[in-house]
């Protein structure tokens, strides 16, 4: 008996060791968004109130992020087949996202769809100001603590990260917190990513080729053009310009 629980007691402390020290691999994110929940707040559009039956739940996605400690890389994967209207006949603006975060020289590149434009964006990997807080929850098999921020000063971002798993990512363009985010939800797009699985393999991270047509630009200008071009699409340009600051 005595050594079957010393026996344990090693293995726990392997495992413990083990989990405390992973720095590469590959993580599947499911992305969802509630179509229902996004169509509900057109409250004066008579063509969506007509059609909110008739879409779908939600609209599933599949992610792969690859990463080290020095690097991640981030992309879309596939859309899942779900029951109902999804209005995919062509990308959703910013919603099949790559992204390339370069831990070690502290940069971000990235490549976002709006419409028939891409566009690239490099420049410094984003700072975010994260309050932690002591909520926790399991996911992929990891033990993860609740953390929030705001884009866009006032859009709220829920993040559950694992110190388990020590580099400072996430989905998207997200970091900054002593750990990996396995979860993350963005509550006013109605729009949760969550790790479905978490692959220990070593992981050799390169930074994508932009799209031929890409055009090179910062954020702060991409914002600037969509919120030009969109100002008078009420609620849908502002949840547009939600989706391009992730």
């Amino acid at each position: 008996m005595k050594k079957a629980v010393l026996f344990l007691a090693f293995c726990a402390a392997a495992f413990s060791v083990k989990a405390q020290f992973v720095s590469a691999g590959k993580i599947d994110y499911e992305r969802k968004v509630s179509l229902k929940r996004q169509l509900q707040t057109e409250d004066d559009n008579e063509w969506v109130k007509s059609m909110i039956n008739k879409v779908a739940q939600f609209t599933i996605s599949d992610f792969t992020m690859t990463f080290n400690k020095d690097a991640s890389e981030y992309e879309f994967v596939k859309e899942q087949e779900v029951k109902g209207m999804t209005f995919s006949w062509g990308p959703q603006p910013g919603r099949e996202n790559k992204v390339y975060a370069d831990f070690k020289n502290r940069t971000l590149r990235s490549q976002k769809q709006v419409y028939e434009n891409d566009y690239l964006v490099e420049e410094p990997l984003p700072a975010f100001r994260w309050k932690i807080e002591s909520d926790m929850r399991m996911i992929a098999g990891y033990p993860c603590r609740k953390a929030v921020t705001l884009i866009c000063d006032s859009v709220v971002v829920v993040a559950f990260y694992t110190d388990q798993i020590m580099v400072s990512g996430g989905p998207e363009g997200f970091n900054g917190l002593p750990g990996m985010i396995l979860g993350l939800a963005v509550p006013r797009l109605y729009t949760t990513w969550f790790a479905t699985n978490v692959s220990l393999d070593a992981a050799d991270v390169k930074p994508f080729t932009p799209a031929k047509k890409s055009k090179k630009t910062t954020t702060s200008e991409m914002l600037q053009t969509v919120q030009k071009s969109t100002k008078d699409w009420g609620k849908y340009g502002s949840n547009l310009v939600w989706w391009l600051s992730l």
